[in-house]
């Protein structure tokens, strides 16, 4: 018969192995074995901590489902759902959780990311580009697949366990979450990939981002200015110029920073003060 120790350790060794099989379908592999060696690093019980969310969609992808084999569509998706998670995970991120055709994560949760607002930026940039090369691979190209949209802001949430015993997800609620959700949604009007909250734009380089519109969002008085980033070809002393211009009437402060990098990038530029 089994010593307790054998079984204690045996039962030790189970959990340990749910616990990692669990984990790594959210999280980068570095981040699960920090976890697993360190488990006071992680408190999945519920806690209030400052994430960056993000929400992506596929334009058109419910008509889609009206005309194309069930085998297919299933067989393209589970190619992109491989495609997507790769990059939110590679970028630091962790999957919150894949509904329908949406992928849903979150930056700065479980552990600490620094500069979680940039590397969500940084992600949604590398998904969007990621997705177009995937959608026109012959056989995705074949069904329509649409335009994968982002919309990603920051802010403070409530994160941790949430469930019955039977299934429990770690997941976020907040305002940030909710406005993440309603700007990947805003890029059907605005005509954009990827929508920028304007806290997590706040904490970005200018040189990364630019205006982009104004949008309604509900439980908000007033209408918010949102960013996306910036094509890469225009050059960076239009890009502070052109951002500088939009703030100042908002926000001085940052407009008269974009001031400054404008004379730093084009001495010989007018700029007027």
């Amino acid at each position: 018969m089994p010593s307790l120790a054998r079984i204690s350790f045996a039962a030790t060794g189970h959990r340990e192995a749910l616990a990692r099989s669990r984990l790594e379908q959210h999280l980068a592999p570095a981040v699960v074995r920090r976890i697993l060696e360190k488990p006071g690093l992680v408190k999945l019980r519920g806690e209030r901590r400052e994430v960056t969310a993000l929400f992506t969609d596929v334009e058109g992808f419910t008509a889609m489902t009206h005309h194309v084999d069930p085998a297919i569509l299933v067989n393209i998706l589970d190619n992109y759902f491989e495609g997507m998670v790769t990059i939110v995970i590679a970028h630091g991120g962790m999957i919150d959780k894949i509904v329908g055709d949406a992928v849903h994560g979150l930056f700065n949760a479980p552990n600490d990311l620094r500069d979680h607002p940039q590397k969500a930026v940084e992600c949604a940039i590398a998904l969007r580009s990621w997705s177009e090369v995937f959608r026109r691979r012959p056989e995705v190209a074949t069904i329509g697949f649409g335009r994968t949209r982002i919309g990603l802001e920051t802010g403070p949430a409530i994160v941790g366990d949430i469930g019955i015993r039977a299934k429990l997800d770690y997941t976020a609620h907040g305002d940030a979450v909710n406005v993440a959700a309603q700007l990947e949604a805003a890029n059907k009007e605005l005509g954009s990939s990827i929508c920028i909250g304007r806290v997590a734009a706040s904490r970005c380089g200018q040189r990364l981002l630019r205006p982009l519109g104004k949008v309604i969002i509900r439980g908000h008085d007033c209408a918010l200015t949102v960013f996306e980033p910036w094509n890469s070809n225009v050059p960076t002393w239009t890009q502070s110029e052109r951002a500088a211009t939009h703030l100042d009437d908002e926000e001085p402060g940052a407009a008269a920073r974009c001031l400054d990098d404008v004379l730093s990038c084009r001495i010989d530029h007018p700029v007027s003060l």
